[in-house]
């Protein structure tokens, strides 16, 4: 592979880890927002709730395992992690648990981006 090959691949894999983590923080974020859509439903209809709120962490996850895979940034395992914990404890119905766990991986996922964006910053490209 030739220094151009290399230097080109590196800044598209910082590039496609900008952007990975840019749209997890998002929806991170929803996740917070669709979490706090729960204290005003009644018995009946949390059931649902839970259950489509576990389906959008699940989502979330394959999200992130992607990220993960076409990144090549630990983090994004490291966020991973969290969210497989945080959805298994939305059985419980203890929702303080499982946002603490998103809160963790908000934050890693705010380091890998400001990481990206700190080196596309200095080749000049953002």
């Amino acid at each position: 592979m030739s220094f151009a090959e290399k230097v080109f691949s590196d800044i598209r894999k910082v590039v496609v880890a900008f952007h990975y983590a840019e749209k997890i923080k998002s929806n991170l974020i929803m996740a917070t927002n669709l979490r706090g859509a729960l204290n005003g439903m009644n018995d009946s209809e949390v059931v649902g709730a839970e259950k489509l709120l576990k389906a959008y962490f699940d989502s979330l996850i394959t999200e992130v395992n992607i990220a993960a895979k076409a990144s090549g940034v630990q983090r994004f395992e490291d966020v991973r992690t969290k969210l497989e914990e945080a959805a298994s404890l939305l059985k419980e119905h203890n929702y303080s648990e499982p946002m603490k766990l998103v809160a963790k991986a908000m934050s890693i996922t705010t380091t890998a981006a400001n990481e990206a964006a700190e080196t596309l910053s200095k080749k000049g490209l953002i």
